[in-house]
């Protein structure tokens, strides 16, 4: 744990006072930064220091978890570690010890490190749309994406290569820039006092879930932007006076990722996402479950990522943010479709010395781009929808 802390050195000034090192999480290598200033073009030109490495911490939480004896060895900075360790031993210290700990300006931003923690350890339903990108870690706020046009192709040529001549290849550059998110929330002194669950934990790990959730509907917002194709059939049709489906799913599927493929631009069709209730409609089709299936078909309403049923290596991406009516294909790996950068991210509190309020806030920066249109198809009009609410 760490809380906010005071050392006299050259390289750190009073947290707690007019002017705080920024704690940020690098995405990269996913080491907590100390710094004074934003890394809008990385760490380096920041001049930030590392103090946390939060793979070690999650090592050493799975070592504990198996019983097995592990090193403290999360902390990078050494100054850091010993005002966090004297910060936690009178934290156990009962009466005004305990008090003056917790009350103290030095330690009124409670245990910055702690929460990083929390953050890692939340609870919430999967939001899972934002598999459907290829996450790309940036440690600072821009990127520069540079697309190659290729040669047509080959020709017929006369004798003596009389024939035209192909131009050198050309070169596009696309610039993104990561968008800032924040969620902000003050923990009041009555409620901290009055309840009894752990006010400040259970706050963290909500608002936590929230990064996930922002992320996950900005990629929704950016399927908006891929090519639409409108479907051969609605997929719940049926033949007249039958239970034989009028319509086959995998057509439309098929369509999608001959086109993505074909695109010239070496895409490979890798995931498809959908609305748990047009998955349940997907495996009632007839040209997937049989006409005289004797087995219950498979249903699957929780969110996250599985597999394709009569599509292997193609990965399903269930999220309720889908639209009913679509499907999204698109590619992750070879050209993707859609990139999520992954900026820094910043958590910090302040403590209000006269209410005896505590305000917190997350900062996260990222951008959910398309990147290679070709590469995407939403296929349009596959179901009609439910209402489930």
């Amino acid at each position: 744990m760490m809380a906010g802390y005071t050392v006299k050195s050259d390289k750190v000034n009073t947290f707690g006072e007019t002017k705080n090192p920024m704690i940020w999480r690098n995405p990269t290598d996913n080491v907590l930064y100390a710094s004074y200033k934003t890394p809008k073009h990385g760490f380096k030109e920041a001049d930030a220091w590392p103090i946390y490495d939060l793979d070690a911490h999650l090592g050493n939480v799975k070592l504990a978890q198996e019983g097995k004896q592990f090193d403290n060895n999360a902390f990078i900075d050494s100054e850091i570690e010993n005002i966090a360790n004297e910060y936690v031993s009178n934290v156990q210290q009962p009466g005004r010890v305990r008090e003056a700990a917790l009350r103290s300006n030095t330690n009124s931003s409670v245990d910055i490190i702690n929460i990083w923690t929390e953050v890692l350890g939340k609870r919430d339903r999967q939001y899972a749309a934002k598999n459907l990108t290829k996450e790309i870690p940036i440690p600072n706020l821009v990127i520069d994406i540079d697309t190659v046009t290729k040669f047509g192709g080959m020709t017929r040529i006369d004798e003596g290569l009389t024939g035209g001549i192909a131009k050198e290849l050309t070169y596009t550059r696309d610039h993104f820039e990561a968008k800032k998110y924040g969620l902000k929330f003050v923990i009041h002194e009555e409620a901290r006092l009055k309840n009894h669950h752990n006010v400040l934990q259970d706050s963290i790990q909500v608002a936590a879930t929230k990064i996930e959730q922002r992320q996950s509907y900005d990629t929704v917002n950016a399927l908006g932007q891929v090519t639409k194709q409108v479907t051969n059939g609605l997929w719940t049709g049926y033949e007249s006076s039958t239970d034989r489906s009028s319509n086959n799913p995998l057509l439309d599927i098929a369509r999608a990722q001959l086109n993505i493929e074909g695109a010239l631009v070496g895409g490979r069709m890798s995931r498809i996402g959908m609305h748990p209730l047009t998955y349940m409609r997907f495996n009632e089709n007839t040209f997937l479950r049989g006409l005289a299936s004797t087995t219950p078909v498979p249903y699957n309403f929780e969110p996250g990522t599985t597999t394709v049923k009569g599509l292997e290596g193609i990965g399903l991406v269930l999220d309720p943010s889908f639209n009913q009516l679509n499907v999204a294909c698109v590619a992750t790996e070879v050209e993707p479709t859609l990139a999520f950068f992954q900026g820094p991210q910043r958590i910090g509190s302040e403590h209000d010395q006269e209410s005896g309020d505590d305000k917190y806030f997350i900062v996260d920066y990222h951008s959910v781009d398309v990147i290679q249109k070709e590469t995407g198809r939403i296929i349009t009009g596959v179901v009609t929808a439910s209402d489930w609410t």
